[in-house]
């Protein structure tokens, strides 16, 4: 979660430095409305993950292991979705899935509510490398 924590930062300072630059007015505003977006749709993003994992991996199991206290398929390494080459493929992508679907909802949402212009893929992250760029900057000490 801490990914999402920097990547949060990232988005209100990005989403910021945009309403300062285009002078959409309300600055606080948009970063507040961008910070909601974002963790709304990073917790449904989750909820969606876990509800696929269950679908394919089936129902849990009543049986429980008395040792160790855990159902049937925790204890299997063969059952499930994420099982094999294959499922560490999709482990990793439902750990990043989290985190990209809800960035560029909010890239979307910047550059079609925000900045009133028309959706453009080439346009979607501009202003991203200017931002870090300043946070970068922001580091430097006078000597």
């Amino acid at each position: 979660m801490v990914i999402g924590g920097l990547l949060a930062i990232f988005i209100a300072i990005w989403i910021f430095r945009t309403a300062i630059q285009e002078k959409t007015g309300n600055a606080l505003l948009w970063v507040a409305g961008s910070f909601v977006t974002f963790l709304a749709i990073q917790v449904t993003m989750i909820y969606f993950n876990i509800m696929i994992i269950e679908i394919f991996d089936g129902g849990v199991s009543t049986t429980y292991d008395n040792a160790g206290g855990l159902n049937a398929r925790d204890n299997s390494d063969t059952a499930g979705l994420q099982s094999g080459t294959g499922g560490t493929l999709i482990g990793i992508i439902f750990e990043i899935l989290p985190f990209i679907v809800p960035f560029f909802i909010v890239a979307v949402l910047r550059q079609v509510v925000m900045l009133k212009q028309a959706f453009n893929p080439k346009e979607l992250l501009s202003g991203t490398k200017l931002a870090l760029m300043s946070i970068k900057n922001s580091f430097k000490t006078a000597d």
